[in-house]
C-alpha cells in the first residue's frame, strides 16, 4: 500500500496560492468534502497543517540563544541549594505570618484545649526563630548574640574568680597565637622562628617546628651542634632541655635518651624547607589539617598538621617579592589568602599547593587581612589609610578611607571645645584624639561589617553601605606618657595593636600595650548595627600581637548547678601555668540547647615584650607567653 505521505495533494493554484497560505477559507465546505474528510482525517489534517505553516521557505530557521528562565520551573532549577533552602524558609515564614489566629492542630472551635494552644504557639515560634536564624546564617549575617551572656572575666587583681591559662616556651615575642576549630590544638610563633604545637587539654607541648638550621649536612640535613659545643648551663641548654623532657612525656617516650629525645620534639627541616628568619602570621584549615605560616623571609610555608600523620612541611608557596604580614585561610576550604608589605594580596589554593590569583590596589605596605567563608576578604593598608574590600568572584574592590573627620561632629561630640581650652600657663592644652595616619589591624565580624584599629588608637566599625565608620571610639587604650626636656610631657596615644572578632557575633576584642584587652559589644536595635560599646577588660601584661575568639565543640560544654555555662576542653588543673583554676562540672547540652549561642567562647592572646614588626617598643619587665582565658556564659538560650 503506497504512503499516504505522497498522496497528498497540495493545491496551490494561483487563483487561491495566496488564501491558502493565508489559511483556510472561511466558505462553507461542501457535502463531498466533509465526507473525504472524514473518511481521511490523518491526512487532511497533515495537509492542513502544512498549509497553515507555509512552505519551507517561510520557517523561521535561526536559533534562539536567549537562555534566561522563561517559566518558574527553570528559574528555580537555576538557582543554587544555598538559595533553594533560603527562598523556602522565607516561603515558610510567610505562611506562619499569613496563617489566621485560631488555626491551631492542637484546639477546635467546639472543644478548645487547655494550655496546648499555648505550647503549639511556642514551639510555632521556636521553629521561627531557628528559620529566620537560618536565613541570618545563610546570608551572612550575625545571628550569635552573646555579649548579653558573657560573665565578667577574671583579671589581675581578681584571678580567683576565673581561670587565666598561660603557655611559655619561646625565646622572643609571641607573634601569632591561633587554635584550631575544635579546640584541641594551639599553634605559636615568635621571633625566634620557631612555631610551637601545644595540646589545649593540657598545655602540654606536642612539637616544635624549627627555623631552618644555619649547617645542614651532604644530603641537606640540618647537622646538630656536637655534645662537646653545647653548653649545659646555659639558658638555651635549659630551654633545649624543658623542651625534651616536656614533648618525650607527651609522647610517652620517657625511657628514650636525651638525643631520641631531641629527635621526638623537633621536626626535622630540611634544604629549602622551613623560615628562616622571623615569623608574624598563623593560620589553620577549617579541617585542622593544614597550617600556613609567614614571616620575614617572604615565604608561605604549608604545613601538614593532621593528627593522624603527624607533622609534615610540605611545600614553600613562592611570588611575594617582601615580607608576609598576614595569613589565613577561608573557612570552611582550603584557599588561603596572603598580605605583604610588597603592597599586593595573593590568593593560593593549598589543596592543590597552587597559586590563583594576585590582588593589586594598596599604595602601601598590607599590614592585616580577614576573610570568612564567603569569597571576600578585608585588608589594612598601613599608611594609605584605607581598607579595602575584595570580592573576588566579581573582580572588584571597595575602598574605605580612615583618618577622616567631620568638622559637625567635633562640635557636636566637644573636640572643638577642648582645643580651645587654655592651659595655665596660657597655651594650647594637649588634644584628645589624635588623626589617624596608618590602618594597622582589621577584622570582619560578618560579610557586610568589619571593624578597625589604627595608630591613633581609634577603633571603627564600619558598614560596606557606608564610605565612614558607622561608630568610632578614639584612643580606645588610652594615651603612653613619655618625657621630653624640651617639650615636657608628651601624651601620645597607643595605637591598636590587633583587633579580632568572634564569627557572626556581636562581640570583639582589641588590644595595645596598655595591660588590658577589651571585649566590646555590638550595638544592634532591631537588627541594624549601629555602635558599639565596652563589655569589659582582661588583663593581659605586655605588647599584645595577636588575638582570637574561637568557640570550643558543643560535646566540651558543661551546665552548672547555677545555670551558667563553661567548657572542659581546657582541663585547668593539668596546666603548669594556670592561675585561679576551677574544674569544670555539671551535665552537658540537650538536644534542644545544643547550639552555638550556647558555646562560650576562648579569648587566646598572644603577647610579648616587643611589637611583632618592629622594635619600636620595649617592655622589659613584659612576658613572652600566650595567655588562654575561657570564657563563661550566665544562663542557656
Amino acid at each position: 500500500m503506497p504512503d499516504a505521505f505522497f498522496q497528498k495533494k497540495r493545491k496551490r493554484t494561483s487563483a487561491s496560492g495566496a488564501g491558502a497560505r493565508a489559511g483556510p477559507s472561511r466558505s462553507k465546505p461542501s457535502s463531498s468534502a466533509s465526507s473525504s474528510r472524514m473518511r481521511k482525517p490523518n491526512a487532511d489534517s497533515d495537509a492542513e497543517d502544512d498549509d497553515a505553516a507555509g512552505g519551507i521557505d517561510d520557517m523561521d530557521l535561526t536559533h534562539n540563544y536567549n537562555h534566561a528562565p522563561n517559566s518558574d520551573d527553570e528559574a528555580e532549577a537555576a538557582e543554587t541549594p544555598a538559595e533553594a533552602r533560603v527562598r523556602l524558609a522565607k516561603m515558610y515564614l510567610q505562611g506562619l505570618s499569613d496563617s489566621p489566629a485560631g488555626d491551631d492542630f492542637f484546639e477546635g472551635a467546639e472543644q478548645p484545649s487547655f494550655g496546648l494552644a499555648d505550647a503549639a504557639q511556642a514551639d510555632r515560634d521556636n521553629i521561627a526563630a531557628r528559620l529566620q536564624k537560618d536565613v541570618a546564617e545563610q546570608s551572612g549575617k550575625i545571628h550569635l548574640f552573646l555579649a548579653n551572656r558573657i560573665a565578667v572575666s577574671p583579671t589581675a587583681d581578681d584571678a580567683q574568680s576565673g581561670t587565666v591559662l598561660t603557655v611559655k616556651g619561646h625565646r622572643l615575642s609571641v607573634t601569632a597565637a591561633v587554635a584550631s576549630a575544635d579546640a584541641k590544638w594551639l599553634f605559636t610563633a615568635s621571633k625566634d622562628g620557631n612555631i610551637i604545637r601545644w595540646r589545649m587539654s593540657d598545655g602540654k607541648m606536642v612539637r616544635v617546628l624549627p627555623r631552618r638550621a644555619r649547617v645542614l649536612d651532604d644530603d641537606g640535613q640540618p647537622v646538630p651542634p656536637s655534645a662537646a659545643s653545647r653548653s649545659k648551663t646555659s639558658g638555651a641548654a635549659r630551654r633545649r632541655a624543658r623542651f625534651t623532657a616536656a614533648a618525650a612525656a607527651a609522647n610517652g617516650d620517657k625511657g628514650k635518651t636525651s638525643d631520641g629525645a631531641d629527635a621526638a620534639s623537633y621536626l626535622g627541616v630540611g634544604a629549602e624547607q622551613g623560615h628562616t628568619d622571623e615569623i608574624w602570621s598563623l593560620s589553620v584549615s577549617s579541617d585542622g589539617s593544614r597550617l600556613a605560616s609567614g614571616g620575614k623571609d617572604a615565604r608561605v610555608c604549608i604545613w601538614d598538621v593532621a593528627p593522624r600523620a603527624g607533622e609534615t612541611f610540605l611545600k614553600a608557596l613562592g611570588g611575594h617579592k617582601d615580607a608576609i604580614s598576614a595569613v589565613q585561610f577561608r573557612t570552611g576550604s582550603h584557599e588561603l589568602y596572603t598580605a605583604s608589605l610588597d603592597r599586593t594580596l595573593k590568593l593560593y589554593d593549598v589543596a592543590q599547593l597552587s597559586y590563583i590569583e594576585t590582588l593589586f590596589g594598596h599604595q602601601e605596605s598590607v599590614l592585616s587581612l580577614s576573610c570568612l567563608g564567603a569569597e571576600t576578604a578585608v585588608s589594612a593598608g598601613g599608611r594609605d589609610r584605607t581598607c579595602r574590600f575584595w570580592k573576588i568572584r566579581d573582580e572588584s574592590q571597595l575602598v574605605f578611607r580612615a583618618g577622616a573627620k567631620s568638622k559637625l561632629r567635633d562640635v557636636l561630640e566637644g573636640g572643638d571645645l577642648a582645643r580651645q581650652a587654655l592651659s595655665g600657663e596660657g597655651k594650647m592644652s594637649a588634644p584628645t584624639e589624635a588623626v589617624e595616619g596608618s590602618v594597622e589591624v582589621v577584622a570582619m565580624i560578618d560579610q557586610s561589617h568589619f571593624v578597625s584599629g589604627g595608630d591613633s588608637g581609634s577603633v571603627s566599625l564600619w558598614n560596606l553601605g557606608r564610605k565612614k565608620p558607622v561608630h568610632s571610639v578614639p584612643v580606645a587604650h588610652g594615651f603612653d606618657l613619655t618625657t621630653s626636656e624640651s617639650e615636657g610631657d608628651i601624651r601620645t596615644p597607643r595605637w591598636i595593636t590587633a583587633v579580632a572578632a568572634l564569627p557572626y557575633s556581636d562581640v570583639f576584642a582589641s588590644a595595645s600595650w596598655d595591660g588590658n584587652v577589651r571585649l566590646w559589644r555590638i550595638v544592634a536595635p532591631g537588627g541594624s548595627i549601629r555602635s558599639f560599646e565596652p563589655l569589659m577588660s582582661v588583663s593581659v601584661q605586655g605588647v599584645v600581637n595577636s588575638i582570637q575568639l574561637v568557640q570550643p565543640p558543643l560535646s566540651s560544654v558543661r551546665v552548672s548547678s547555677d545555670g551558667s555555662l563553661s567548657t572542659n576542653a581546657l582541663v585547668a588543673s593539668k596546666w603548669k601555668h594556670a592561675k585561679g583554676a576551677v574544674e569544670t562540672e555539671g551535665k552537658g547540652l540537650t538536644r534542644v540547647t545544643a547550639t552555638k549561642q550556647n558555646a562560650p567562647p576562648l579569648l587566646i592572646v598572644a603577647a610579648g615584650k616587643e611589637h611583632r614588626l618592629g622594635r619600636w617598643i620595649k617592655l622589659p619587665h613584659a612576658t613572652n607567653a600566650t595567655t588562654i582565658i575561657p570564657l563563661t556564659l550566665t544562663h542557656a538560650q
